[in-house]
């Protein structure tokens, strides 16, 4: 087979590559909870996951004790999405990471967890 023709079957079975990446999360409010994004949905994405990451993790370090404290500023359900707003796992682990979950029945959790993606 030539070279060209194996890079044509890869392009055509090869995983969907994102075209960007957001950070999607909750935000609380008096009547529940509305779905935030960083950046906003009008703005570029992210080019990479990595970065996406990273940010996460930063929000999620810098909001524990309003989640704690359950305060308005808190930022739950933290994930990493890509282009088609679908949580976008760890190229390292190949695990969904959700930081400060709350499934939002009054038990928060306090650490970050493991997601399999369902809310």
């Amino acid at each position: 087979m030539k070279i060209s023709e194996g890079l044509n079957i890869i392009s055509t079975g090869w995983i969907r590559k994102p075209k960007g990446f957001r950070v999607r999360f909750h935000k609380p409010t008096e009547t529940g909870f509305k779905v935030g994004y960083s950046p906003p949905l009008d703005d570029a994405p992210m080019a990479s996951d990595v970065t996406a990451r990273r940010y996460a993790w930063k929000l999620w370090q810098a909001t524990q004790k309003e989640v704690e404290a359950n305060s308005p500023e808190a930022i739950y359900n933290i994930v990493v999405v890509d282009d088609l707003d679908r949580p976008f796992p760890s190229y390292a682990t190949g695990e969904l990471e959700r930081y400060n979950p709350n499934n939002f029945d009054g038990r928060n959790e306090k650490k970050a967890k493991k997601d399999d993606g369902t809310d």
